[in-house]
């Protein structure tokens, strides 16, 4: 208990670069990037879809249905799950890439010299965290996809969200991508720690 407590030591300081260099290093960080991309596709789906993804008619029984899967002309189908599983995963993503890039600004500005088990912690962390969230990405476009195939539209005067709709659908398929690439970066950036090139902090100046 002793000797890995003794290896676990969360004791750790911050590296003594100049903010310059820490800010360069932050520019060049391929993770940042990839991150703020997923944040943008996460607020593209869960915001098309909690904005025009629900249909009510006045004065008749479907209030708030969801587009997805919905048939008017018998008002079935179209319950909330799609569209309620689908902003659930766009806004927990968001929320996870927030938290993900304050580990990425820890990474460039903390010395893990006298800590490298921490440093492999927050890479696994990483890699475990995004790729099940790559997976929901993938579910997510799955299940949209298939209800938006099941969607038989209105032939009547009222107003179709089409380009929401498949909005969110297309950048679900997207945000698996973005997902996958999180993850792959940080398999390659462990890949350096684990082979032992990389340097006392967390920077990317290697890439």
């Amino acid at each position: 208990m002793s000797s890995a407590t003794a290896n676990f030591n969360v004791n750790v300081k911050l590296r003594n670069d100049s903010p310059e260099r820490v800010l360069k290093e932050l520019a060049i960080s391929p993770l940042i990037y990839i991150r703020l991309v997923g944040i943008l596709f996460s607020i593209i789906v869960f915001g098309c879809i909690a904005d025009k993804g629900y249909l009510t008619v006045q004065n008749t029984n479907i209030q708030g249905v969801c587009w997805y899967g919905v048939d008017l002309s018998t008002a079935t189908g179209g319950g909330s799950h799609a569209c309620n599983f689908a902003i659930a995963i766009g806004v927990i993503a968001f929320l996870l890439c927030l938290a993900f890039l304050v580990k990425d600004v820890l990474y460039v500005v903390v010395d893990f010299t006298a800590n490298p088990n921490l440093k492999k912690v927050l890479i696994v962390a990483d890699i475990c965290a995004n790729g099940l969230w790559a997976f929901f990405w993938f579910v997510c476009f799955c299940y949209t996809a298939d209800q938006l195939r099941r969607t038989t539209f209105p032939t009547q005067e009222i107003s179709v969200p089409y380009g929401s709709l498949r909005a969110a659908v297309a950048f679900s398929f997207f945000a698996i991508l973005v997902w996958v690439a999180i993850v792959a970066v940080n398999v390659f950036y462990l890949f350096r720690i684990i082979r032992g090139s990389d340097g006392p902090g967390g920077g990317f100046a290697a890439f």
